[in-house]
């Protein structure tokens, strides 16, 4: 399939790295171009792509490297508005992810998970039960490993378990999951796709491809997902309570599939009701794959939760931490505060997206003790905190200080931004590390 051919990898972080690395092995021409100039990249990085056999092109994206190309394989955080891509398109050259690539190069069955909040968990999870059955399987997708770096040559009987984005999804074309699954859907990148019909139909190109022999597993406390068609998989339904349309549900304190009792909810540790969403999703997607409850029950049980999703970061002075910052809109801010009983000191912003930060307005005023809003969108948070204490910061740093003098015994300092890193990380992960550090600090 690509013996011979010209590719382009359009950006050169880790996945595409991993697509650069899969396209030699199979025998493809590899051309890797990144805005980035090489010596400014990072030293791991630079390193990896000096060490492969492929042209490199830092610094910019000359259209002249669309000279006889077959193929480009996409970063998914790239704009398919920039200038090489509308060059591409009028050359008539096709361009895919790395998540189609990844597909492209593998025989084993995929298990999907997208939405716009819950993808990280639900897959974490997922996987955790899945390796407790009986075939082999792996983990990776926009949950931190490039798909192609597990994909690559796996036999028919490997599960792969994959967390997929809007933006790996929109070039896709024949990606055909097994097992689709959908978390919810509330606007995001709206920065990116213009409109939420947009996004909603980038999410819904997961199951484009999927027949009657396949299943797509749907949330239907989601009144965005409840109201749209989902093509020819087998429906599946979950709840957080039972009702004639869920297969998988709660009852009695107990998950649920269909009419057997799978595990008891107090064995699933990690806090929060969208948690126990997401539970009902693995359960659900593990179900369908013929994974017994035994095995699901032992999965739910040793789950500790994913890094960044509201972890716990440690407790000094008797003040709890919790690092929530992948949590990169409003909704997913939310969902945090709703996890919490009693009131958190909030530290929330970063780079704008485009959210609307309306909707934070009475989950502050109901769950925020004291709010430090920072960053590029700090004043804009600030605007919709009503009936609570505020106080600017510059950064994260600052307003992790300024919370630590104004916390008692008993508080909880909870970072969960509502915003993406950009604007002072590279990514949500080092936004975390940092916030982390700044805990760790505290102990001496």
């Amino acid at each position: 399939m690509f013996l011979g051919k010209k590719v382009i990898v359009l950006g050169a972080a880790r996945s595409g790295i991993s697509a650069a690395e899969a396209l030699l092995r199979l025998g493809a021409q590899v051309t890797l171009t990144d805005i980035t100039p090489l010596h400014k990249m990072p030293e791991d990085q630079r390193k990896a792509l000096q060490d492969m056999d492929i042209r490199l092109v830092t610094g910019s994206h000359p259209v002249e490297l669309l000279d006889g190309v077959d193929l480009i394989v996409k970063n998914p955080g790239i704009s398919p508005e920039i200038e090489f891509l509308q060059a591409a398109r009028k050359r008539k050259i096709h361009w895919i992810s790395e998540l189609e690539l990844a597909w492209l190069v593998t025989d084993a069955q995929v298990v999907a998970i997208t939405g716009t909040n819950g993808k990280t968990t639900t897959t974490a999870l997922t996987g955790e039960i899945f390796t407790r059955g009986q075939r082999p399987v792996t983990v990776g997708g926009n949950i931190g490993l490039p798909l192609t770096s597990v994909s690559f040559g796996k036999a028919a009987q490997w599960l792969l378990v994959v967390e997929t984005s809007s933006f790996q999804l929109e070039d896709c074309y024949t990606l055909q999951p097994k097992v689709a699954v959908y978390t919810n859907i509330t606007p995001d990148h709206l920065d990116r796709h213009k409109t939420l019909e947009n996004y909603i139909e980038a999410k819904l190109r997961l199951v484009q491809n999927q027949t009657r022999d396949d299943f797509v597993i749907v949330n239907l406390d989601d009144p965005v997902l409840s109201s749209l068609s989902f093509g020819k998989g087998e429906f599946i339904g979950y709840s957080l309570s039972p009702h004639g349309d869920a297969e998988c549900y709660i009852k009695d304190g107990y998950f649920c599939w269909q009419n057997e009792k799978v595990a008891p909810v107090q064995i699933f540790k990690v806090p929060g009701a969208h948690n126990l969403q997401n539970a009902l999703a693995a359960i659900a997607a593990a179900k369908v794959m013929g994974i017994d409850s035994a095995c699901i029950a032992q999965g739910l049980e040793d789950f500790a939760g994913v890094e960044h999703r509201l972890e716990f970061a440690g407790e000094q002075k008797g003040i709890k931490f919790y690092n929530d910052s992948k949590a990169t809109n409003p909704e997913s801010t939310i969902t945090a505060l709703k996890s919490f009983e009693d009131k958190v000191i909030l530290l929330a912003g970063g780079y704008d997206k485009g959210a609307d930060f309306q909707e934070l307005s009475p989950w502050i005023e109901k769950k925020v003790k004291h709010l430090f809003a920072y960053g590029n969108t700090g004043e804009m948070i600030q605007q919709v905190a009503q009936g609570v204490q505020v106080t600017s910061a510059a950064d994260l740093a600052q307003a992790f200080q300024f919370a630590l003098e104004e916390a008692e015994p008993g508080d909880t300092i909870l970072l969960s931004p509502a915003c993406a890193s950009w604007d002072q990380y590279k990514n949500f992960e080092e936004r975390g590390q940092h916030f982390k550090a700044l805990v760790q600090r505290l102990g001496g």
